[in-house]
């Protein structure tokens, strides 16, 4: 990351993810001028019952702008423009004047599998998809929103708005209630094919349509900082503010996946997986889902799993750490390509694309009693390229399989978030890819991306194919290419991988085990 003094008008980005809040300060070179950062928790009742307290995502904010405004004054007031990126999915119902009515339920919560099914009943798998480019999946909005109707009927009834993590942090900057297509498009509300709320799905499913902000294409100045606002959070007045919406989309612009060929692998807390595309493109099967892209028009095949990075974090808080993750990378290390052939299956909060299995748990398989620590250790990264890898094979056959012009299949993969760090995960993805990797320097790749949206939408540029060539950061030092003497084993103990999950899948193991865990949960309660 480079920083620089000059008089260049700056871009602040506001990056709500899913564990923490980042305030970053860009010129239209790239070049970050400042960064402050607030982590958060969310409340976990269960296993697979996430609530949020939506008051953090501000809270980082102010406090992230009172950093900023104590250490670099100068910078802040060269900010002509606030650009918001947050993660998806997260839904929260607020009264006319934006105050939330209950705790956000955050994307990972299953708690509205029932609500899911009812979907599927009512309207079914295929037109679901058709429609919103999604699967029917607890993971998204709509569930969500029918558990308020079904178990709060009176926050649903009150609710004047149900508004994502970014819509709500729009309103609370401007006091407009609006969302970008980004975002809606994650909802299951959200016909990708007209970029219009789908008035059929709502009536079928009983949900009331006005209680969704307007939509606007990605970009798009929802207003400026209300007099309230930059008092509450130490901004000037008047700065417009510019909806960037989903951090996914953000990092397929800050990572340049948006030329044909290039897919965008991210690794934060789970691993997302953004191929650009000109026309809706889906799975036959329903294996990986089409959104809406961050260039208004325009589409992504995307692949999502939940738990990727997280599982990392557990496995070094759970061997007792120093608390960084250069113990681990050094374990690491220490194995041989293949693991000993441990295989670790990362679903620790169900599964998404390719199996979007709620039930699914993590697996650690072949175990034995020469394993060494060592081995572990690399089984979970590979594991997470396991899963990512499933998904590249079906988004490289769904664009080899398309006759539109300007569908190309996958020639590099360019990465980023935290786990990139670590030259070691970044050979095993090259490895068990068989693809060129090239990571960012900047491994914000999401903030970045959010930049680049904000100056084009400002009209530093006039597109976000000159904004990425002005902005862009790839490392191409430290670009990995695959090792060809493993890939027939990496292909093997792949196929192998997906056996595993395919067969526990296939006995009913993974019901049966929720089922456990649920009595289990239940019996604690009430104990």
């Amino acid at each position: 990351m480079r920083y620089e003094a000059d008089s260049r008008p700056l871009i602040m980005v506001l990056d709500i993810g899913t564990t923490g809040g980042r305030v970053i300060l860009f010129d239209s070179a790239g070049n970050i001028h400042g960064t402050a950062y607030r982590e958060y928790t969310s409340v976990f009742h269960a296993a697979n019952v996430i609530d949020h307290d939506p008051a953090t995502w501000l809270d980082a904010i102010r406090e992230g702008l009172a950093e900023l405004n104590r250490d670099k004054p100068e910078e802040i007031a060269r900010v002509s423009g606030v650009s918001v990126t947050t993660q998806r999915a997260t839904i929260v119902p607020v009264d006319e004047s934006g105050n939330p009515l209950a705790m956000a339920i955050l994307w990972q919560d299953k708690r509205s599998v029932r609500e899911a099914k009812e979907i599927g009943e009512r309207i079914g798998a295929a037109d679901i998809y058709s429609r919103t480019g999604l699967k029917i999946d607890p993971y998204f909005s709509l569930p969500k929103i029918m558990w308020f109707r079904d178990n709060k009927p009176e926050i649903y009834a009150r609710t004047f708005r149900f508004l994502t993590a970014h819509d709500y942090v729009v309103h609370a900057l401007t006091g407009q209630f609006k969302t970008d297509w980004t975002q809606a498009s994650r909802t299951m509300l959200f016909n990708i094919n007209t970029f219009e709320w789908d008035g059929e799905i709502a009536v079928r499913m009983n949900v009331d349509l006005a209680k969704m902000p307007p939509a606007y294409p990605t970009g798009t100045v929802a207003g400026s900082v209300t007099k309230e606002a930059a008092v509450r959070f130490g901004l000037r007045e008047d700065i417009p503010v510019v909806m960037a919406g989903g951090d996914q989309q953000c990092a397929a612009v800050g990572l340049g996946a948006i030329r044909p060929g290039i897919v965008k692998v991210t690794t934060g807390t789970g691993s997302f997986v953004v191929a650009p595309i000109q026309e809706p493109v889906k799975s036959s099967e329903h294996k990986v889902v089409c959104s809406a892209s961050a260039v208004p028009g325009d589409y992504v095949i995307e692949a999502g799993i939940f738990t990727t990075g997280s599982t990392y974090r557990w496995l070094r808080d759970f061997l007792a750490s120093d608390g960084s993750y250069d113990l681990l990378n050094e374990l690491a290390g220490m194995s041989s390509p293949g693991a000993g052939g441990i295989l670790h299956i990362p679903h620790y909060a169900g599964s998404a694309a390719p199996y979007w299995n709620p039930n699914a748990s993590g697996v650690l398989f072949n175990m034995t009693l020469g394993s060494k620590k060592s081995d572990i250790v690399r089984a979970y990264l590979e594991g997470i390229c396991f899963e990512v890898n499933k998904n590249l094979k079906i988004i490289d056959a769904l664009l080899a399989g398309e006759q539109e012009p300007g569908h190309v299949r996958i020639t590099a993969v360019h990465v980023s978030g935290g786990l990139v760090r670590s030259d070691l995960f970044n050979q095993i993805q090259a490895d068990i890819y068989g693809l060129v990797i090239i990571p960012n320097k900047n491994e914000q790749a999401t903030a970045l991306g959010a930049a680049m949206i904000g100056f084009t939408s400002l009209k530093v540029f006039k597109d976000l194919l000159e904004a990425h060539d002005a902005m862009g950061q790839l490392d191409m030092q430290r670009m990995r290419t695959s090792d060809r003497t493993m890939r027939e084993i990496y292909k093997d103990m792949s196929e192998l991988h997906d056996a595993i999950h395919q067969a526990l899948s296939k006995e009913g193991i993974y019901d049966r085990a929720r089922s456990i865990v649920n009595q289990l949960s239940l019996r604690d309660a009430t104990s």
